[in-house]
């Protein structure tokens, strides 16, 4: 009881520690405040006109889907401060749910030390950042993560086909906030059609998804008002295919891949032993080519002058320590033979790797927009054999210090 009690105050006061952010006007990110403000006129332009902002969305030159800025528009005509306050709250719905996909996959881990777990998102800067100053990124993690609920209750075999329907509900919503994550349907998709192969369940989801998907497409190139592809994409048509950029992809994704496992590996939770690759010598020489090759075309230099930022934590480490990638290329070597090794062990994790590649279309890649669903999908979604004897509390206090450390980096990174 009294370590019940321990763990239920920790976790009031990161509360707290969020709320005096609030008051604060904490942005660990950096550029969150200025996010905010600088796209606050249009909700304000679809307030004054609703029709002509809708249907000329594309010239105010914004990469953001308007959905976030019609629902403030439309239901939140109250003071600034009041409507911070509501996504502020609104938002602590991401750790709850996080909490409940934990409970269903970790069945025999203590409910205390899961709770405690789902909490640290509220140490992760994107989750901060956003939360103080509402952006549509964040409010489309929070469908994102029912949608992985519904889907964990799909896998567990609760109802199938009622949850496959809400999983995809709560996804189109995920996407029509933050259409990265659309391309998540694909991964779900197939993963229905293993279950339910050619049946009347597989027709009735494909239609489900493809009348959720049709005001999207309607909007972007019936109207053609695609404001995906505007002049502030950083050429994300022209330069989407071309072998740099899904070098620069493949190489960061990885390293943020290994940032948000590595508090695991530091409690010695992962397996690492390599004894495996002798046996798939063939497949891991082809995976070994595939990695140099994006090594040998990868090159962030022009991206990262765009803005002056980008690459995700261990880029910009590696760039500040050495001044060129020795270190980046190093930690992704190592992440790479453990994800070979995860693919090895299940297709779907490969599956589930790529779409995270693609969901990503712009040149310009940040680690705010993989945080905190990196982690999610590491611990709820990455099939990485991970036992439930893994949510013990020295696990936990470890990632505990590990992202308060980066938080603390981040916050002072920003300030000096």
């Amino acid at each position: 009881m009294a370590n019940f009690n321990k763990i239920n105050l920790i976790i009031i006061l990161i509360y707290f520690s969020l709320l005096f952010g609030f008051f604060y006007g904490e942005d660990s990110i950096g550029g969150a405040f200025n996010d905010y403000y600088g796209l606050a006129h249009v909700s304000e332009k679809f307030k004054l006109n609703f029709f002509y902002t809708f249907m000329n969305y594309d010239e105010l030159g914004h990469r953001q889907s308007p959905i976030f800025y019609i629902f403030k528009s439309l239901f939140l005509n109250f003071d600034e401060h009041i409507q911070r306050i509501i996504f502020f709250h609104l938002f602590l719905l991401i750790p709850l749910f996080f909490y409940k996909c934990l409970k269903l996959i970790y069945t025999d881990a203590p409910k205390i030390n899961l709770k405690l777990l789902a909490t640290i998102i509220l140490f992760f800067p994107t989750f901060r950042s956003y939360s103080i100053w509402p952006d549509p990124h964040l409010l489309g993690t929070l469908f994102f993560i029912i949608s992985i609920y519904y889907f964990l209750k799909f896998k567990k075999k609760q109802n199938p086909f009622k949850n496959s329907l809400l999983n995809i509900f709560f996804l189109s919503t995920s996407a029509y906030c933050s259409p990265n994550f659309g391309v998540f349907a694909l991964y779900f998709f197939i993963n229905y059609y293993f279950k339910f192969k050619f049946s009347k369940e597989i027709i009735l989801i494909s239609i489900f998804n493809i009348l959720l998907s049709i005001p999207f497409f309607l909007y972007l190139f019936v109207f053609k008002i695609n404001f995906l592809f505007n002049v502030s994409g950083w050429d994300i048509g022209e330069d989407f295919y071309s072998i740099v950029n899904f070098s620069n992809k493949i190489i960061i994704i990885i390293s943020l891949f290994f940032f948000y496992l590595f508090p695991f590996i530091l409690s010695k939770k992962i397996n690492y032993n390599f004894k495996y690759i002798i046996e798939a010598k063939k497949k891991f020489i082809v995976f070994l080519i595939l990695f140099f090759l994006a090594t040998y075309f990868f090159d962030f230099t022009d991206t990262y002058k765009l803005t002056n930022s980008g690459g995700g934590f261990i880029y910009n480490f590696s760039q500040m320590i050495l001044a060129n990638n020795f270190i980046l290329f190093a930690v992704c070597f190592f992440t790479c033979v453990y994800l070979f090794k995860i693919f090895e062990f299940d297709k779907n994790n490969l599956l589930l790797f790529l779409v995270l590649v693609l969901s990503n279309p712009q040149n310009t890649i940040w680690q705010a927009n993989f945080s905190p669903t990196m982690f999610f999908l590491i611990l709820l979604m990455f099939n990485l054999n991970l036992k439930d004897e893994v949510f013990n509390l020295k696990t936990i206090y470890i990632n505990y210090f590990y992202f308060t450390l980066y938080l603390i980096g981040s916050i002072g990174t920003k300030m000096f």
